[in-house]
């Protein structure tokens, strides 16, 4: 899969559920829009989604998928 592509596709759908998202170079900067803190910019080799942190977030062709742990994972959790 091209991987830009790939970045628009992921953008538009944490779009859609209200997500900020922001894509330069390569790489898409996701923030959660309830605290902005908690944010993360993923990449994409074209076979999968890499957090910057070096692990795998999930398949290049699965984006609602990768979308889900991407707000799992910069989610806000009550105290």
């Amino acid at each position: 899969m091209e991987t830009t592509n790939a970045l628009r596709w992921l953008a538009a759908e944490l779009d859609a559920r209200g997500w900020r998202t922001a894509l330069r170079a390569g790489t898409l900067t996701v923030t959660n829009p309830d605290a902005p803190r908690l944010t993360d910019a993923i990449t994409c080799d074209g076979r999968a989604f890499w957090w910057t942190w070096g692990q795998e977030a999930g398949p290049a062709d699965d984006i609602v998928g990768v979308a889900d742990r991407i707000v799992h994972v910069l989610r806000t959790v009550a105290p």
